[in-house]
């Protein structure tokens, strides 16, 4: 689910540092000036090292520790540059625009629970609005991770006031990129998240399940 400020990612924003607008977010999604970022390596193909000595069809993969990170940045900067082509309404960047723009790439990231709720008459919960704010490194997201709504009160606009003041959340706190996951089956959802603005992801979404395959979705 994350990713936001890359093509390579989601292909809905730039890759450009994001402002962060609201002072109950930790300083640390605050807005983040630009730095320039050197490549520690030339991306160009390795010189007798660990693809080397790994043998012909057999590669050892290695965890990066948290202060060799940023040598995946000139790798980064490569496919960010392949990835422009196939979204022309964004702007495209050259590559120390790039360098410039991405930001660090971090161990750990932080996030929020924020649950936006309308209350009955009674002060009761009438429908809940469960949102996931977090930033990987690539700008701030925001996922609608629940929404439902009391069984005596469907039918009223519980719904859709949930999700209107979901969104002003997300443009108050600078989101680059907000999601909401459902069932295609399930038609009331998918009607209450269009008329809230939300669409259809332009990209395919493979997903892995733990305990075996997937059900056939054309089967």
């Amino acid at each position: 689910m994350a990713g936001a400020a890359g093509w390579s990612r989601r292909g809905d924003s730039n890759p450009r540092p994001a402002t962060y607008e609201a002072a109950a977010l930790p300083a640390e999604l605050r807005r983040r000036e630009p730095r320039f970022y050197r490549p520690l390596f030339g991306g160009a193909a390795d010189s007798g090292g660990l693809l080397a000595s790994a043998g012909v069809g057999r590669h050892e993969v290695v965890e990066l520790g948290e202060s060799e990170l940023e040598q995946i940045k000139p790798l980064l900067v490569d496919l960010h540059l392949d990835e422009q082509e196939f979204y022309p309404e964004h702007p495209h960047l050259d590559r120390s625009e790039l360098e410039t723009s991405l930001p660090p790439v971090r161990g750990s990231f932080i996030g929020q629970n924020l649950v936006l709720a309308v209350r009955d008459a009674y002060g009761g919960v009438a429908g809940f609005c469960w949102l996931v704010l977090f930033d990987p490194g690539t700008g701030l997201e925001g996922e609608v991770a629940e929404v439902f709504v009391a069984s005596a009160h469907r039918g009223r606009g519980v719904g859709e006031a949930l999700l209107e003041r979901a969104l002003r959340v997300f443009a108050e706190r600078g989101v680059t990129l907000g999601y909401v996951w459902t069932r295609a089956e399930n038609a009331d959802a998918t009607r209450l998240y269009r008329k809230a603005g939300f669409g259809p992801t332009k990209q395919l979404i493979l997903t892995w399940y733990p305990n075996g395959e997937p059900p056939d979705a054309e089967g």
